[in-house]
């Protein structure tokens, strides 16, 4: 402080006294630093890309072909089934039609009279079921014939049914794999050829009776010739 001022900027409090120049107030004003705009590289037309690999339908092909024999597994078994129960249905188209022997040829194979029920087909599988007159002593028949594709299976089950008569099937010399059996109640015939697969059934209407495995296997041999 003084009693004048010593140079500019000097300035003169209420007592009467001068004092030096005030320094600035507050920092200094913030300077941003640069920041360049970032600026893509353009380039000049170059050569066309590759195209994407093409991907190969096969394996929905292959997924395609096996769903469809599947299918045609599970209706061949249902469809064998059906005709095993001897149902009635009305016939459509098959794809592997059975011809029905005459009710006289198959009374006369299995020695008792029988009347044709139904001679019927649905698509992959057909069957022809003959009743006995005497339902107290005499024999029904059921003929099924199916496509080969499922004789892996039925060939199984034909076994089975075997046991359930308590004997063994033999091999007979009638179309491929051919085996029969006869039971007490049921004797039963198969065989397959290269499109389809058919089976006799020789069974009680109500009583035993006996070992019938030779007209079973006659009926096959006669449907298989047809």
């Amino acid at each position: 402080m003084s009693q004048q001022p010593q140079g500019p900027g000097w300035w003169q409090a209420p007592d009467g006294r001068w004092y030096p120049p005030r320094p600035p107030q507050g920092p200094p004003p913030y300077q941003q630093p640069y920041q360049p705009q970032y600026q893509p590289q353009q380039y000049g037309p170059g050569p066309n890309p590759p195209p994407p690999p093409r991907r190969s339908n096969r394996g929905c092909v292959i997924a395609a072909v096996v769903v469809g024999v599947l299918v045609l597994v599970a209706v061949g078994f249902g469809a064998w089934a059906l005709y095993r129960v001897g149902s009635a249905v009305s016939g459509v188209t098959a794809g592997a039609k059975t011809e029905c022997p005459s009710e006289a040829e198959v009374s006369t194979l299995v020695g008792s009279p029988v009347k044709l029920k139904a001679g019927v087909s649905v698509v992959v599988a057909s069957g022809c079921s003959y009743l006995s007159d005497d339902r107290a002593t005499g024999v029904d028949v059921q003929i099924t014939s199916g496509p080969a594709l499922i004789a892996d299976e039925q060939f199984k089950s034909f076994e089975s049914d075997a046991g359930t008569q308590d004997v063994t099937s033999t091999p007979i010399p009638v179309g491929s794999r051919g085996r029969a059996y006869g039971g007490e109640q049921r004797s039963a015939a198969i065989a397959v050829d290269d499109s389809r697969l058919v089976e006799v059934e020789v069974f009680a209407a109500s009583a035993p009776i006996g070992d019938r495995q030779a007209a079973a296997v006659a009926l096959l041999q006669r449907v298989f010739a047809s």
